[in-house]
C-alpha cells in the first residue's frame, strides 16, 4: 500500500510539473515587455523574446555553445555562463 501512495504522489508532481512547462514565459501583456527578453526556466541555451503586445513570448535558442544569462540579457559562452535565481517577467504565460 505504501509504494501505490509513493507511485500515486510521484505521479502528481510529474503532472503538476507539466502544467507548468512554461515556466518563465512571458505574455507579454505590458508594453514594456516588447522587445525584452526573459529566461527560459529549463533550458539555459534558450529564451524568451516579446516580440508583440498581447501574444506570449516566442521560444530563442542561443547559438551553439552559448546560454542566455539573464542579468546581462544576452548569449555568452558555456564557460561563463553561472546558475543565477530564476526571475519571472512582469506578466506570465
Amino acid at each position: 500500500m505504501k509504494f501505490i501512495i509513493t507511485c500515486f504522489v510521484f505521479l502528481v508532481a510529474i503532472s503538476v510539473a507539466k502544467v507548468s512547462a512554461d515556466a518563465g514565459r512571458s505574455a507579454c501583456r505590458n508594453p514594456v515587455e516588447i522587445g525584452q527578453t526573459y529566461q527560459h526556466h529549463f533550458d539555459p541555451a534558450k529564451y524568451w523574446y516579446c516580440e508583440t503586445l498581447g501574444v506570449a513570448a516566442i521560444e530563442k535558442d542561443c547559438p551553439n555553445g552559448m546560454a542566455y544569462m539573464h542579468l546581462l540579457k544576452e548569449c555568452i559562452p558555456w564557460a561563463n555562463w553561472q546558475w543565477k535565481k530564476l526571475q519571472n517577467p512582469p506578466t506570465l504565460a
